[in-house]
């Protein structure tokens, strides 16, 4: 068993940057990763592949993870996700959820560090402040947004955070015609539309050639290399060292301790399903909040008998994987000018645009000032299996198919 200097379990955006700064330094470092390894020829914008059978994101017949949830009563129940039919979206490649991302690379404001100091404590919740400061952190912001080439424009506005930097690395991708509709509308309203960083390359960046505009970017693979993936922007340059290796298929399910409670050796399954071992001095987990908890929690020892990291009980609580809400909005082309339904058509810019106004909130109904979060604006994917997933409703709510839907799909 050949031993590593460091061995990093997960190869998306929290394993990529170890990845490559530890090989760039010197040191021999092998990626477990349990999905397969993509390339850019690789992916190609077939929807029903990408967003219903589970080509780059887990098989969930054949990995279960179990949902709880409460019922009606507030009673708790669980079933596995297979047999919910409910989809995790977790990305399950080299590169991991990064190659499925749609590229916003917002920062987050100095108060997002002192949660605590600046909010209260919540009821039934755990809120801590960070251990460091943005001040601490902002200059490797500058450094990850020039590494993995981030694309936009920094303007003025009240809800900027402090920088370093005067502007991102590449010039904003184009926009959308409906973007300028967007700062027309939110100026009207006292509002303060912002444009928003991408890590989706305008201009091409050692082997990555630049965004080719095609309209299947969230939720999808990208054919140019683009899009700033762990992958394509930091370990095929990991690689290139020659001091870090890559192995796919590799599923960790066990990390392995001494009588000391140090860890000495990783235990995964391989391609064929075979178990195997590897030691490195240093682990690193990074399999993203709900894989690095399973992990952690089966590995217990002698040192620790709850789990590795959890002498405090915390290990596989108070996650959040991804929050959010959204609403939605048609254009009516019929009810529209043919030159402004033509431009509202056009296929394949972005809209880059966000809203802050609301990232803290000051509400005496909500207890005073309250975190809020960013808006973002974005258009339906063009492809035609998403639009009808959400046109399929006709008058009454009454499921609507074929030649209706076909007129449906056409009208907005």
């Amino acid at each position: 068993m050949k031993d590593y200097d460091v061995c990093v379990i997960g190869s998306g955006a929290g394993g990529g940057p170890v990845a490559l700064t530890l090989a760039r330094s010197g040191y021999s470092v092998v990626v477990l990763e349990k999905g397969p390894w993509f390339t850019e020829q690789d992916f190609y914008k077939d929807e029903m592949a990408c967003c219903r059978r589970s080509v780059y994101t887990p098989k969930l017949s054949e990995e279960r993870h179990v949902i709880e949830d409460t019922d009606s009563d507030g009673n708790w129940f669980g079933e596995s996700t297979f047999d919910s039919g409910w989809d995790f979206w977790n990305g399950n490649l080299v590169g991991g959820s990064s190659n499925l991302m749609s590229g916003f690379f917002y920062r987050m404001k100095p108060e997002d560090f002192r949660l605590l100091s600046e909010f209260g404590p919540i009821k039934g919740a755990n809120i801590a402040d960070w251990p460091i400061s943005y001040d601490e952190l902002e200059p490797y912001y500058a450094k990850v947004e020039t590494e993995v080439g981030v694309s936009g424009r920094v303007t003025t506005h009240p809800f900027a955070e402090p920088r370093s930097t005067p502007d991102f690395p590449y010039p904003p991708t184009n926009e959308h015609p409906i973007s300028y509709r967007i700062d027309h509308a939110c100026r009207e309203m006292d509002l303060h539309p912002l444009p928003t960083p991408r890590a989706i390359l305008s201009q091409p960046k050692d082997n990555r050639r630049s965004c080719e505009y095609s309209g299947f970017c969230g939720s999808y693979g990208c054919s140019s290399g683009a899009k700033g993936s762990s992958r394509a922007a930091l370990l095929d340059q990991a690689v290139a060292t020659g001091r870090c290796e890559i192995r796919p298929l590799s599923k960790v399910y066990k990390l392995n301790s001494d009588a000391k409670g140090k860890i000495i050796a990783a235990q995964y399954y391989d391609a064929d399903g075979k178990q195997r071992k590897i030691g490195a001095k240093i682990f690193v987990v990074a399999c993203q909040a709900i894989e690095s908890s399973r992990l952690l929690l089966s590995s217990t020892g002698p040192k620790h008998p709850n789990g590795l990291a959890n002498n405090t009980g915390q290990v596989g609580k108070n996650l959040l994987f991804s929050a959010g809400g959204s609403g939605n909005g048609d254009f009516v082309y019929a009810e529209m000018d043919k030159q402004a339904a033509d431009a509202l058509r056009t296929r394949g810019p972005f809209v880059n645009r966000g809203l802050q106004d609301w990232y803290f909130i000051d509400d005496p109904s909500l207890g005073g000032r309250v975190k809020g979060g960013t808006v973002d604006f974005l258009l339906r994917h063009p492809n035609t299996f998403g639009k009808a997933m959400s046109l399929k409703w006709g008058e009454n709510d009454n499921l609507i198919w074929g030649r209706e839907l076909q007129k449906q799909l056409k009208s907005v």
